[in-house]
């Protein structure tokens, strides 16, 4: 009879499938220990090997994309002014006359002429020669092309005339005068297309015959790339190649240093961390079972006996106070004459399941707060100074990217100034809108009329408040609260002021290109701009301050402590080139955050750090997941048992959940079942299945009736 109410009672009972056994949270959470243990071993191997610095080769990465990006906005400045000058042409202009402008002074073309678009004949030269034996075969109607001639690299432009002409202007790469570090042996090549390299500035750390197999596959590139290179004969450096295309121009910059390498994360110690993490995952893990799952298994087992009419000779002791309470509304334990059952025994103190689960949630925390503490404490890593001169090299590089574009955009007003001196406001007017909307550098164009009103304007209501100085120039106004107006202006002949207001987001996402904050300030120190958000105008503070101040006096400034002796890495450089700019008096200042440069000690700290936050996320999600899951509901199931072993039997235990718990409610239900109307609730006996809310309840047996009348009932039937 026992085994059939068992096999009756287990066919009711719901199946506690993944996720829902009680078993599951504590699994989970030692498997993705192990997990984080192995990962954070093998983050320390893999970055365990003497190398050079990822923070060094990001850093030559990103000078020369900066480079590039400065040297490709001269180079597109200078041909759009030559296009727009070839469109603009007269076409009665005799070709050796057009060619002389074109080269004008030389400062920009040095060299250009036409020749016959089929056969690349010759029709009209200026400057020195041409060399038409390096470009393609077929000229295209308007192109760019990278060559490497006996005197370096040159860029050739090439624009039709007409069907059976085409212009060809020649001028030479220049590149940016940068702060190279002589004890690195760092140098700078110009690669073209034909695989040829130029060194531009600096020397070159290995002999020309190799300097093929180092810049092997740059050429040609249309992305940034930094690489280590390994030399045989250098035990403990190595070369750092970085390169850059110039725009689309089909050119390449890059760069060559001898970096020394460093010692890479220690693998004993994250061995160790590895092994810590295990050692105090265990007890937790055990905290965990005693608390939730080795009580509810064992209730459950003695439920399944005592619900099928078996009362166990002996029972497993229970741990947790509310499988104790449960335990005794399913029925006394044998041979207990102090009626245990009843609740007449002395009351004992035992943990709950939310005490217990609390306990393992403290010792499982114990190791990620050990381990941020530990790496917190820890001093932070020096810098290699090849990363401070980088770091003045970006300063430099960032001012000279935002003098061009303020340059560019006052000869874009003296141009417009020119052409309004000889047009009316109406004919300016669309000349207004056509630079406006080119490349979106102002957020206004207007011109002012010597009576100081505005004569005609294009763009967004200016700004500037402020009277103009001088004939001409770029200028800030800061009479406008929280909000820089930079602007260009030039005094034509006639009075007339053409002013081009600066778009500030465009200025700002030059500023946003380069790694760290970007602050440019002014000779008061005051922010003008910041590429990290601002209010303009708003003092500058740290020692961000002294390096501003130092490069306002001349020259580039790095910094690679705080006074206070903790690393930094800070440059500042003044904002003197081109010389239109100088007399702003600004200075741009560069901070990285020192936590983003991947060195190997920083990579260490991040590593635990991180595992330690992925530690605390899986004890976190461990316990709320038992706790919501089981404590709660094995809470609740407690309290309904109370009611029982207090003799009130009339309120039913609805099957609550399809896991642990809920065979648990079937088996009490069973047993109140059983107070109530008898051993024929056993666990053979069918029930009803329903939701948690749904009422049940036994009905007695109607008992068959009798008399006359049921007699005549059944017979007329």
């Amino acid at each position: 009879m026992f085994a059939w109410r068992r096999r009756a009672l287990d066919q009711q009972l719901p199946a506690a499938g993944f996720p829902a056994g009680s078993a599951r949270p504590s699994l989970l959470y030692l498997w993705a220990t192990m997990v984080l243990s192995a990962g954070i071993v093998l983050g320390f191997a893999i970055h365990s090997q003497r190398a050079v610095p990822p923070a060094v080769i990001d850093s030559q990465r990103d000078n020369v994309s900066k480079v590039a990006a400065s040297t490709r906005l001269t180079i597109q400045h200078s041909i759009d002014e030559l296009d727009q000058r070839i469109a603009a042409r007269n076409p009665a202009t005799p070709d050796p006359e057009l060619l002389k402008q074109v080269v004008g002074d030389g400062s920009t073309w040095n060299g250009a002429a036409i020749v016959e678009t089929a056969s690349r004949r010759p029709l009209a030269t200026h400057g020195p020669g041409l060399p038409l034996e390096l470009l393609p075969p077929v000229l295209p109607a308007s192109g760019t092309f990278p060559v490497t001639t006996a005197d370096g690299p040159a860029l050739v432009r090439g624009l039709a005339l007409d069907g059976s002409r085409t212009l060809l202007a020649v001028q030479p790469l220049d590149v940016d005068e940068l702060r190279l570090n002589p004890s690195a042996r760092q140098g700078v090549f110009v690669l073209t297309p034909d695989g040829k390299s130029t060194l531009m500035q600096g020397v070159s750390a290995v002999d020309q015959v190799h300097l093929p197999v180092v810049f092997r596959g740059l050429a040609g590139s249309t992305s940034s790339e930094g690489r280590p290179v390994r030399v045989a004969e250098w035990p403990d450096k190595q070369l750092v190649v970085s390169s850059a295309p110039v725009g689309e121009t089909g050119a390449t910059l890059a760069t060559m240093i001898v970096a020394d390498e460093m010692s890479g994360t220690s693998l004993p110690r994250g061995v160790l961390i590895g092994v810590t993490l295990l050692l105090m995952a265990v007890p937790s893990f055990l905290l965990m079972r005693l608390a939730l799952v080795v009580p509810v298994r064992s209730l459950l087992a003695q439920a399944k006996d005592i619900a099928c009419g078996s009362v166990p000779d002996r029972r497993r002791p229970l741990l947790v106070a509310e499988a104790h309470r449960i335990a005794r509304a399913l029925g006394p334990p044998p041979g207990d004459p102090s009626g245990e059952g009843t609740g007449r025994r002395a009351w004992r103190w035992r943990p709950t399941v939310t005490q217990g689960l609390a306990l393992a949630t403290v010792v499982a925390l114990l190791w990620p707060a050990a381990a941020a503490a530990a790496t917190l404490r820890e001093p932070e890593p020096s810098l290699p100074q090849q990363l401070v001169r980088d770091e003045e090299s970006r300063a430099e590089a960032a001012s000279t990217l935002l003098g061009k574009a303020l340059n560019n955009g006052l000869e874009t007003v003296i141009r417009t100034s020119q052409a309004a001196e000889a047009g009316s406001p109406e004919q300016v007017k669309p000349m207004l809108e056509h630079e406006l909307a080119d490349r979106q550098r102002f957020r206004s164009l207007y011109l002012i009329g010597a009576d100081g009103k505005t004569v005609t304007s294009a763009g967004r209501e200016p700004l500037r408040k402020e009277p103009l100085k001088g004939a001409g120039g770029i200028d800030l106004d800061d009479k406008v609260a929280r909000l820089p107006v930079v602007y260009a202006f030039q005094v034509g002949a006639n009075g007339v002021a053409t002013v081009g207001e600066f778009n500030i987001d465009y200025l700002l996402e030059m500023l946003r290109a380069v790694d760290g904050q970007v602050r440019v300030v002014d000779e008061d120190l005051r922010t003008v701009f910041d590429s990290e958000g601002f209010q303009a105008f708003e003092e500058l503070e740290g020692t961000a301050r002294g390096a501003a101040a130092r490069s306002l006096e001349g020259g580039t400034v790095g910094r690679a402590t705080k006074p206070d002796g903790t690393p930094a890495l800070i440059a500042a450089a003044g904002l003197n080139t081109p010389n239109t700019v100088s007399g702003l008096k600004w200075s741009l200042v560069v901070e990285q955050d020192l936590n983003g440069l991947r060195l190997p000690q920083s990579d260490g700290r991040r590593w635990t750090l991180l595992v330690a936050a992925a530690v605390t996320g899986v004890v976190a999600l461990t316990q709320v997941w038992q706790y919501f899951l089981f404590a709660r509901p094995l809470r609740r199931l407690a309290a309904s048992a109370d009611k029982i072993t207090a003799g009130s039997l009339d309120t039913p235990i609805p099957p609550q959940r399809h896991d642990d718990i809920g065979a648990l409610a079937v088996c009490l239900e069973v047993c109140r079942q059983v107070r109530q109307a008898g051993s024929s609730r056993l666990g053979g006996a069918t029930r009803l299945r329903g939701p948690e809310h749904d009422a049940t309840a036994v009905l007695p047996e109607v008992p068959p009736r009798t008399g006359p009348e049921h007699a005549d009932r059944k017979e007329r039937s």
